[in-house]
């Protein structure tokens, strides 16, 4: 093949605007592959036609649109899944411009009347209760899956800590102390990136029920089953 009128990585990543890291990741993801790669240095070569390409996705990644959904807005830019998608992610937008104008007048009150004890706001879950076959299988599981930390004293995983608003706790039914649920239990966990959470959870032993997949009802999420039988739901956050 020739390649005279290909592009290399780096000509390629001064006219696109997009990084050599960038490149080479998106190549690794699968939504901007290079035109031809070296068999032996795996040195990557684009089209000059692949610049607009390039371009819409920084753009899209300008606007944090996770990589998913910009993998379906390049395979079709003007369609109606496009559309969609571009709607759902300013809806998205939307809601954060609301929670950071809100950080802006708790910021301004703290400096107005100094910084006290946060008051929490609102009614949400902070405790789900699991069964456990092997418990300190299950110990481990969690800790190797989401980094969590046990503590002994409640016999509870404990996500963020007490008083902030993302403290949640995770315990292990105890039969005397903690009665659970009759069959197995079932909860959901936002993460920052359920793709990548899906594949540690499933590298700690976890069964998967479905993949990560886009609903247009609810966040990009997955399902997946503990050592234990207990059912896990992530949700992209």
């Amino acid at each position: 093949m020739s390649t005279d009128h290909l592009l290399s990585i780096g000509g390629f990543a001064i006219v696109s605007g997009l990084s050599i890291t960038a490149l080479r990741h998106y190549d690794e993801v699968g939504i901007l592959l290079p035109a031809w790669v070296d068999p032996v240095t795996g040195y990557r070569r684009y089209r000059p036609e692949q610049v607009r390409q390039a371009r819409l996705i920084r753009a899209l990644r300008q606007l944090e649109m996770p990589v998913e959904s910009i993998r379906q807005v390049v395979q079709d830019p003007s369609g109606a899944t496009a559309v969609a998608l571009l709607r759902k992610h300013r809806d998205h937008l939307a809601q954060r411009v609301e929670v950071l104008t809100q950080l802006v007048r708790d910021a301004d009150r703290y400096i107005e009347q100094g910084v006290g004890m946060p008051a929490l706001s609102g009614s949400r879950i902070v405790q789900a209760t699991i069964n456990a076959t092997d418990r300190e299988e299950l110990i481990a599981f969690y800790r190797q899956a989401f980094g969590a930390t046990f503590n002994e004293e409640i016999g509870s995983f404990e996500f963020g800590t007490w008083p902030n608003e993302e403290f949640f706790l995770l315990t292990i039914a105890d039969d005397q102390k903690h009665p659970g649920p009759a069959g197995p239990a079932r909860f959901g966990l936002l993460v920052e990136d359920v793709d990548s959470a899906h594949q540690r959870t499933l590298d700690a032993g976890a069964k998967e029920v479905y993949p990560p997949v886009e609903r247009p009802w609810k966040p990009r999420s997955s399902c997946l089953i503990d050592p234990s039988g207990n059912y896990i739901d992530l949700y992209q956050s």
